[in-house]
């Protein structure tokens, strides 16, 4: 078995590369198939800026939100006030009902 080096060249054997234009198309198919996969998997700047676009508008809407609900609804320590107010003006109300009622009574019994 004799050894052969990279240099020698031997003009009866054909060269490896005949086969390369047969699989040019296939390589090319990959490489796009490949660059496709990538373009896919990164979001480019213009994407990036809708979607940045998309949550400045959801984040006002939620401060805005946020704003119209403590405008509107009330919280326990509002209503525990309202209440307690509300009570004691009912109260008042009742005892002057109350002692109306005894002076009328007492105006017309005499």
């Amino acid at each position: 078995m004799t050894h052969k080096s990279l240099l020698d060249e031997e003009p009866n054997q054909p060269d490896d590369d005949s086969s390369i234009p047969e699989k040019q198309p296939a390589i090319m198919n990959e490489l796009s198939t490949a660059v496709e996969v990538i373009k896919s998997n990164y979001a480019t700047k213009e994407e990036l800026a809708i979607i940045s676009g998309k949550l400045d508008v959801i984040s006002s809407n939620q401060q805005a939100f946020q704003s119209h609900a403590i405008q509107t609804f009330a919280t326990k320590a509002e209503l525990s006030n309202a209440v307690y107010q509300l009570t004691w003006r009912m109260a008042g109300f009742t005892a002057l009902l109350l002692s109306a009622g005894f002076a009328f009574a007492r105006y017309f019994h005499a």
